[in-house]
């Protein structure tokens, strides 16, 4: 589930993985709440993209993997989106 107006690469990108993409209302929150509403229907899983414990540590391999490369970095810096990758790290 993503909204309307998804950005155009982030859509195809998902896709192109094989994944069957709803898009549905106006922003993320509106998305998520859809996509909530049809595993409840559903019986689906609904896992959320970047509030969810097994999502933040997945996103901390990055963090792991800077550690390996650049053992004495002193910042990084990065793009927060919905803040999962950023927990994560």
């Amino acid at each position: 589930y993503m909204p309307l107006g998804v950005a155009l690469p982030k859509l195809a990108a998902t896709r192109g993985h094989g994944a069957e993409v709803v898009l549905h209302g106006h922003n993320v929150d509106e998305a998520l709440a859809e996509a909530q509403r049809y595993a409840e229907e559903s019986g689906a899983v609904f896992v959320h993209p970047f509030d969810n414990p097994d999502i933040i540590a997945g996103q901390g391999t990055l963090g792991l993997e800077i550690l390996e490369q650049i053992p004495h970095v002193d910042t990084i810096v990065m793009g927060v989106g919905g803040g999962g990758l950023l927990a994560g790290v």
